[in-house]
């Protein structure tokens, strides 16, 4: 059960990871995009136009949300690898131990 539960909380911690980590690259994009004050791209993520529009700044912004789920799933794939080749080490220790 111990197992289980570790890989259960590794995935929910990578989907927050994956989920953080996609967030963090639209929000780069949109800095990057205003301070340029041209289109900037992630290709397959996010896609962000600065200009203006009756004479403040805009931004014009197209999530592609497949692009985020892509990086989410491989941050949880590779927080329940982690976990899972973890806890056959921690295994494989205790049973050189005896």
């Amino acid at each position: 059960m111990n197992k289980i539960s570790k890989i259960v909380g590794a995935a929910f911690g990578g989907m927050a990871g994956g989920l953080a980590l996609s967030f963090f690259l639209c929000v780069a994009t949109s800095v990057i995009s205003f301070w340029t004050g041209s289109r900037a791209t992630l290709p397959g993520l996010f896609t962000a136009a600065a200009g203006s529009e009756n004479g403040a700044l805009a931004l014009e912004f197209q999530p592609n949300f497949a692009g985020s789920c892509v990086i989410t799933a491989f941050a949880v794939l590779v927080s329940v690898l982690l976990a899972v080749r973890t806890s056959n080490a921690s295994r494989d220790s205790k049973s050189s131990e005896l």
